[in-house]
């Protein structure tokens, strides 16, 4: 099958992206290395490899081109696996999207019925379905490294022209084809797709909490401690729902503020 590459602006952000310096390391892309035999994600920063992390952000449109993006990327330093093996990926699942209170399945309708996410590098593509889907694999560098960027686009449902304006969730998992490593855990890439920054981080936050959820009621942001982070985040989403609506009640009001306060301090 022949690459399909829908404007210039992608052609020219595809090229750049596998054009990039094998060891190059790219703040907010997925760091890969190995802990205990497996395959681990982890956060790049501006200083290097950060702590482990698997929940990751993106977002559809950011190279020019509506409903694609090839980030973020993928970067493993050099000897992190073995020469003449391999990297690669599958689904877990369907992909997701955000309804303003958690993350639902594309297409309720049925199998084949929502929008897909299709993941592609070169001539290998796969597409996700109602279900897990395997995926492709591509050479470890010379080096050990690995730095990749896929191309992944967003298909709308079926009958429908372009997808859905939303914030949505791919999960994935990475493999090695080394037999001494096991694949990755599960890690998410949150894609926004037109929805406000607003809505996006909602969706974003919900996302860190559902992968790792707070030792404690009112840790927002999962730091073993409830103080005057957490209360930003609650006044952030003031009015809206979200991880933050501790009773349930579809918002975010005065009856959480009282619960986030009476927690007030370390967590138990």
């Amino acid at each position: 099958m022949q690459l399909q590459i829908k404007s210039l602006s992608a052609c020219l952000a595809f090229i750049l992206a596998t054009a990039a310096s094998a060891t190059a390391q790219h703040t907010s892309d997925v760091g890969l290395r190995t802990v205990d035999g497996r395959v681990t994600t982890t956060a790049v920063t501006t200083s290097g490899y950060g702590e482990d992390q698997r929940v990751f952000a993106g977002a559809f449109g950011d190279t020019g081109s509506a409903w694609f993006t090839s980030n973020p990327g993928y970067d493993a330093l050099p000897g992190t696996f073995p020469v003449s093996t391999r990297i690669g990926f599958r689904f877990t699942g369907p992909i997701l999207v955000w309804n303003g209170t958690t993350f639902v399945e594309t297409s309720p309708a049925g199998p084949l019925a929502g929008e897909r996410l299709r993941i592609s590098y070169l001539t290998a593509n796969t597409t996700s379905s109602n279900g897990p889907v395997a995926g492709f694999d591509l050479a470890v560098q010379s080096d050990g490294g690995w730095h990749r960027h896929l191309s992944m686009t967003l298909q709308p449902a079926a009958g429908s022209a372009t997808p859905d304006i939303g914030v949505y969730l791919a999960p994935l998992e990475l493999y090695s084809t080394a037999p001494t490593l096991l694949p990755s855990q599960e890690y998410w890439i949150i894609l926004n797709g037109g929805a406000s920054q607003t809505t996006f981080d909602a969706a974003y936050l919900a996302a860190q909490q559902a992968m790792n959820p707070p030792v404690c009621i009112g840790d927002l942001n999962n730091d073993r401690v409830v103080n005057g982070a957490d209360l930003g985040i609650l006044l952030g989403a003031w009015g809206l729902p979200g991880s933050a609506d501790f009773d349930g009640n579809g918002v975010v009001d005065g009856a959480d503020l009282g619960t986030l306060l009476g927690a007030w301090g370390a967590c138990p």
